[in-house]
């Protein structure tokens, strides 16, 4: 690409410095539409995965439930049932609080 610089030097430095700040301004304006886009999308993810997020929760909490029922069945007392499956549950939740880079190297 040729540059005219003859073209270059009668242009009035106002007008170059004109140009440049309005075409700065225009890549501005379309970096933040663009960053906005970028943010809407990543919260609509955000908000599915939190729905889906609290549906597991809840199908967490249906089989415990069915488990300590079935311990219970077994003729455990229910107390000892579902301490155990409190317990179970919580040692899984340490190990993944405690060691999420290790969790997730295994996934």
């Amino acid at each position: 690409m040729r540059t005219d610089h003859h073209a270059l030097a009668q242009e009035d430095p106002g007008e170059l410095i004109t140009g440049v700040l309005h075409d700065a301004r225009e890549l501005a304006v379309a970096e933040v539409d663009k960053l906005k886009a970028e943010a809407k999308q990543v919260g609509q993810i955000a908000k599915i995965t939190g729905i889906g997020l609290g549906i597991l929760i809840a199908a967490t909490v249906f089989l415990g439930q069915a488990l300590g029922a079935a311990l219970v069945s077994l003729g455990m007392p229910a107390w000892v049932a579902f301490g155990i499956l409190a317990i179970l549950t919580a040692t899984g939740g340490i190990v993944f609080i405690k060691y999420p880079r290790d969790v997730a190297k295994a996934t």
